[in-house]
């Protein structure tokens, strides 16, 4: 028999989506799917009918930010056992049917290659048909990530200005450290008209920036016989769009012939957001990363010197974990050391999370959570000096800010290109017209630096 609320009540359901930008795209997708099936969606939890949580499980960390959320989610049903809770993302198809006895109170319990039925699934536990499907254990068989495709509905959770593109979807690499293609299978391009018909109809929504994204952005196109560089040429020509910034690019396929397109693209902006990782052949080794005769620091020249001479010098962020297994006090020496001659942009350092089914939970010779937080602090405080170094450099200049808000005194904030969403810094434009509004890039002149951000006025033109 069908719930009463169902048909007094109206359909109305709460998201929680944790980690990367891939799954944020994941829970617009399955937004808009459940859009177009009579679902509301609210901010509110006490008018919730139903709430979801997109996890993910990729390091401790992330599991730990998953659980939580889920436990949140389910002392709201011990308050209001007609509420429909539902678990998805990469944590379920980690986890598998453990989740559900951590956490009984769910009701539906989808893994990342199950994700298109949910929609229905869930319909069926609306409607009473399907009292207890949490268990199904075909929901949690081990597959791989489905990519959507243009025509499907997708309900975006960033500003209207900007979008995430996901352009591919699983992972090639074998990553010593790494769980992802274990939850999400090998690498799969999406077709590149499929691609630029979904960036059109994001460019006549009012997207300004699109973000592409995958595990491994640079490894576009090895499958289906098309290339990264490729895809930009198209994406290049599509009306509206302001810049296209790339995320996630593999140190060792970053090729002349791309960063040629880059320098003379009119949308591709230089931000190379390339996880390094180390910069010690034997570390890399254990990692299963870069080649030992790969040179890091030629990377980084590399792109540097072919966009010297640019109005966009090249922007470098990276990643590196420290405390990887074998780690010695030279290897984390050899890191800083190429830190401080490197002087990157943008970094980020994670201490080794050692993930049960990697090779790497089990090297000999881990190294002490003490000592590889120390060596991170390190790494961060160089890192603090060298951004201001750099920040101080702009001071002068003029450059193009994205305006996305407001600081409490007045003053709009926004992005320059050297700034992706929530992990980079901010520019804050002084003097802006109240006629300019969010979403609009202005010229603004760079007077103050601070560590990680840039103040600047509004720059009137001729």
């Amino acid at each position: 028999m069908a719930r009463e609320h169902s048909t007094i009540r109206p359909k109305v359901l709460g998201l929680i989506s944790l980690g990367c930008p891939k799954n944020t795209v994941d829970s617009e997708r399955l937004l808009g799917e459940l859009a177009m099936r009579g679902w509301a969606f609210t901010d509110d939890i006490d008018e919730a009918q139903c709430l979801i949580v997109n996890t993910c499980g990729f390091i401790e960390d992330a599991r730990l930010e998953s659980e939580e959320a889920l436990e949140e989610i389910c002392e709201v049903k011990r308050e209001r056992p007609e509420v429909i809770l539902v678990a998805t993302g990469c944590l379920p198809q980690r986890q598998g049917s453990d989740l559900g006895g951590i956490f009984p109170e769910i009701d539906l319990i989808v893994g990342v290659g199950s994700l298109p039925e949910l929609p229905q699934l869930l319909e069926s536990l609306w409607e009473g048909d399907s009292p207890q499907v949490a268990h199904r254990p075909d929901l949690l068989a081990p597959g791989r990530s489905t990519l959507s495709i243009a025509t499907d509905p997708r309900l975006r959770l960033t500003p209207d200005w900007m979008a995430y593109l996901k352009i591919a979807e699983g992972c090639g690499h074998e990553c010593s450290f790494c769980i992802i293609p274990a939850i999400k299978g090998p690498h799969v391009s999406r077709p590149m008209d499929d691609i630029v018909e979904e960036a059109r109809y994001l460019a006549s929504d009012g997207v300004r920036e699109l973000i592409l994204i995958s595990q491994d952005t640079t490894a576009y196109g090895s499958d289906i016989g098309a290339s990264l560089r490729s895809l930009l040429e198209k994406l290049d020509d599509v009306d509206g769009i302001s810049w296209i910034r790339l995320h996630y690019l593999y140190p060792s396929k970053i090729s002349p012939g791309l960063l040629d397109f880059i320098a003379d693209s009119t949308h591709v902006i230089p931000y190379f957001d390339i996880p390094l990782q180390h910069v010690q052949p034997g570390v890399l080794k254990r990692m299963n990363r870069l080649a030992p005769d790969i040179d890091p620091f030629e990377i980084v020249t590399k792109i540097r010197s072919r966009f010297q001479d640019s109005r966009m010098p090249a922007c470098i962020r990276s990643t590196f974990i420290v405390g990887f297994p074998g780690e010695t006090d030279g290897d984390a020496a050899a890191l800083l050391d190429f830190v401080e001659n490197a002087r990157l942009d943008r970094l980020t350092v994670f201490q080794f999370s050692p993930e049960n089914g990697t090779p790497a939970a089990v090297l000999p010779d881990q190294v002490p959570e003490a000592i590889a937080e120390a060596r991170m602090h390190q790494l961060m405080e160089a890192q603090h000096d060298i951004s201001f170094e750099i920040n101080r450099g702009w001071v002068g200049k003029t450059i193009d800010v994205l305006l996305e808000g407001e600081t409490d005194d007045g003053r709009m904030v926004g992005r320059s290109y050297r700034d992706a969403p929530e992990i980079d810094g901010l520019v804050i434009v002084d003097k802006v017209p109240e006629s300019i509004e969010y979403g609009e890039i202005i010229k603004a002149r760079v007077a103050g630096a601070l560590p990680y951000d840039l103040e600047a006025e509004w720059e009137r033109l001729p």
